[in-house]
């Protein structure tokens, strides 16, 4: 026994040694503003987040600035200062003869902290020793965001691999997985492949939060092969090495793409991190026989595989895998239904049997999010928090809510906004509070009592045609400015001048009916309608051509229900195109594939010979559009197209329709090949390109801008069956000339019907005489 310790203790040391990675972010992946900022006055300040996994531990972390600053500024009193997480990191000297400048600063490692660490940058200006105004223009520095980088090196921390940890592995921070494997036998049964693998995807990209997860989908063979071992200690194929080399990972060295392709296109698995899916059965290849044994019905279970070395020679590497079986496909998707849902921090365990799941509603699920029409909410309820501004400075404060999606009110209707906010004494001219909806300006109050002022359910009234469906803002502006001293060269401080919002304001949100204006790409990206709705979840489909699509529906689902911030129970990845194309579907494919799908119908069809529409109708549109300021998107009623025949070259195209089978839409994503097709899914769902999506011809080939943009279909409303009032009044607002039509016809008919009565009380009238 004595001789096994040293090989025990070396593949423990081996599975367990991590090397530490090093990435380069630049600062705009963590800041949503301009790529420019610039900081203004006597001092100005700016935070922004950046967030860490709780697994990984930070090595290193040196930030690198970008710094421009005006030539007025004094050498000695003109400074840019870093603070992390509070703590000052460093100082950054302006210097007039040298106004652009590159400084790296180092982070320290005990700063960092899981979740979201504050990056200060703050700067004090002056042009002179005395007498400095302010408000001057020559008080300015800029900080290039997009050139200015992050470079960390990190290590994974985890060596017991149990549930609470997957949330740091499939996390929107630094260290958090961007890319994960979903494996499977190669003849797993059709409902895992429709149904479960999906539902993995969304759970998984749930975690994740916003940031894109890429999904791959892998075969492991029937049978493995038994590497050659090729060093100097002569070791062989003894029955012991065997038992270990089962133990590990050995089939991530020997996936498949897909089943489709059996020969060739082996690849290894190099993600940290890869989950299993299918019954106990189809997995026993794979798993050890005791853990086979322990699947007796939906089965979760997290591992740290065991590396297999021979010497110093590593030929499969320690990895961490997610297995999702049980004995029944059945099984299998109720466990991928409660990895969806389970709250990770609280199962510090590694292996959980799923006994029953309730409130497994996809209706009720889509709804957790979205305020509810005709109810009252306080900002506590929608998850925003009270603010507190001090010193002197203009603030902000930005209170997002989600909408139902097919949100519509009549244009009479209004939304109340009861809030509580107050100011303290000794406020200056020029202290301001501005509120915006959706970036519009709604209302202004001077914040100009001497002693401060407590408002209690201060009621606005707002327009309800200001809300939308989706992602609604409201940003509470305020400007805090010092009093005037009254004497030349003498200034009053401004550190007692303070306001505060708090989150016991609430909105009432009006009664609304559920319509929505269709195609709308825009929507589809904000909200995955009309996949998801308000008041039902319909089945919809995804439909694939072959198993070499595979990845790029995984992975869209994925972003999906990111959006939808939810999983979607009722969405199913088909190979087969359904005779009778019910609901709404997202058709993947390539020219030659979308042959087989109906387009004469369409404005825009993608075949082998293509059918575009003219250029010139998205330029009259756009114009008109601007000149009008119709944000509706309502196409020009133009037919205009060319029918030609070439290649998408390496851009993808996505488009929206009418289903002409059902009064749902259809959206259409193609490019050339089903690699190319994969590589385009991964832009778009990048959060460079998603938030760009509009029209319902989206046209892009890389991850920074689209291509084209257009808005080329009719428009149509859709909505819940028991709505057709709604939808009348929705389609006669998208179509006002019909109102001032039926408007001339009614005062015709009601002028005629008086001119007729009145006609024969005057026969009466003179019949007595």
């Amino acid at each position: 026994m004595k001789k096994i310790y040293p090989t025990l203790l070396m593949s423990l040391l081996l599975a367990f040694t991590v090397q530490a990675e090093t990435s380069t972010y630049r600062l705009t992946d963590f800041f949503a503003g301009e790529s420019i900022i610039r900081l203004e006055g006597k001092a100005d300040s700016l935070d922004f987040a950046i967030p860490l996994s709780s697994i990984a531990d930070v090595k290193e972390a040196v930030l690198t600035l970008d710094v421009v600053s005006s030539r007025a500024l004094i050498e000695k009193r003109s400074q840019l200062v870093v603070r992390f997480n509070n703590a000052t990191i460093g100082q950054i000297r302006f210097d007039p003869a040298r106004p652009s400048l590159i400084s790296e600063v180092k982070v320290p490692n005990a700063l960092w902290r899981d979740g979201f660490n504050t990056l200060t940058l703050e700067v004090s200006q002056h042009y002179a020793n005395q007498c400095v105004d302010g408000s001057a223009p020559e008080l300015w520095s800029e900080v290039n965001m997009y050139n200015s980088t992050l470079q960390i090196s990190t290590t994974n921390n985890v060596s017991n691999f149990t549930f609470d940890k997957l949330n740091g592995f499939f996390n929107p921070g630094i260290g958090g997985v961007r890319a994960v494997s979903l494996v499977t036998a190669t003849d797993t049964e059709d409902d895992i492949k429709q149904r479960t693998l999906s539902l993995v995807s969304q759970g998984l990209a749930l975690r994740n939060q916003y940031q894109p997860l890429a999904i791959q989908h892998a075969t492991f063979p029937e049978g493995y092969v038994l590497p050659e071992l090729r060093d100097t200690t002569n070791q062989s194929w003894t029955d012991k090495n065997i038992q270990r080399y089962e133990r590990s990972a050995w089939y991530t060295t020997q996936v498949r793409k897909n089943q489709d392709t059996l020969l060739g296109n082996i690849k290894s698995i190099t993600e940290p991190l890869h989950v299993l899916v299918g019954t106990a059965a189809s997995l026993s290849p794979v798993l050890s026989d005791t853990q086979v044994d322990s699947i007796d019905g939906p089965y979760l279970n997290t591992q740290v595989t065991p590396a297999f070395s021979i010497g110093d020679r590593v030929i499969i590497p320690s990895t961490y895998r997610l297995i999702v079986s049980g004995i029944t496909t059945e099984d299998v998707h109720k466990a991928a239904e409660a990895l969806a849902v389970m709250d990770d921090s609280i199962n510090m365990v590694s292996q959980i049997s799923v006994l029953s799941l309730s409130g497994m509603d996809a209706t009720r699920m889509q709804k957790h999010h979205i305020a509810a029409p005709d109810n009252t909410y306080t900002f506590q309820d929608l998850g925003i928090s009270s603010a507190q501004f001090r010193d002197e400075g203009d603030f902000s404060k930005r209170a997002s809510f989600m909408l139902p999606a097919d949100f519509y009110v009549p244009e009479n209707a209004s939304v109340g906004l009861l809030l509580n906010f107050g100011y303290g004494a000794g406020n200056g001219p020029g202290t301001v509070l501005n509120v915006k909806v959706n970036d519009e300006l709604i209302h202004g109050l001077a914040l100009d009592n001497p002693n401060g002022q407590v408002f209690k359910n201060y009621k606005l009234s707002v327009p309800a045609r200001y809300l939308k469906g989706g992602v609604n803002n409201i940003d509470f502006n305020v400007t805090l400015r010092a009093p005037l001293a009254g004497v030349p060269c003498d200034e009053v401080a401004g550190k007692h001048l303070v306001f505060q919002l708090e989150n016991s304001s609430a909105i009432e949100l009006p009664d609304a009916g559920h319509v929505a204006v269709q195609p709308n790409l825009a929507l589809f990206g904000e909200t995955g309608y009309p996949l998801a709705r308000f008041e039902s979840a319909p089945a919809s489909t995804i439909v694939i051509p072959s198993q070499d699509f595979i990845d790029s529906a995984l992975t869209l689902s994925a972003k999906l229900a990111q959006v939808v911030k939810a999983p979607l129970l009722n969405m199913s990845i088909t190979s087969e195109m359904p005779e009778d194309m019910k609901g709404s579907a997202i058709i993947l494919g390539t020219p030659e594939s979308l042959s087989q799908v109906q387009q004469t119908e369409f404005t825009t069809a993608i075949e082998a010979t293509k059918k575009w529409s003219y250029r010139l109708q998205n330029s009259l549109h756009n114009r008109i559009r601007n000149a009008t300021q119709d944000m509706s998107f309502k196409a020009m009623k133009i037919d205009g197209n060319i029918v030609q025949k070439s290649d998408l070259g390496p851009q993808a195209i996505l488009t929206a329709h009418a289903n002409p089978q059902s009064e749902d839409t259809l959206f259409i994503l193609a490019a050339q090949t089903a690699e190319l097709l994969n590589e385009r899914v991964n832009d778009l769902v990048s959060l460079s390109m998603w938030g760009q999506l509009a029209g319902d011809f989206f046209a892009w080939s890389d991850d920074n801008s689209p291509s084209l943009v257009m808005q080329v279909s009719e428009t149509y409303e859709i909505g819940e069956s028991d709505d057709a009032w709604l939808q009348l009044r929705l389609w006669l607002s998208n179509n006002p000339w019909y109102w001032l039509i039926g408007f001339v016809v009614l005062v015709f008919i009601v002028s005629l019907l008086i001119y007729l009565l009145l006609k024969r009380r005057n026969q009466k009238v003179q019949d007595t005489w």
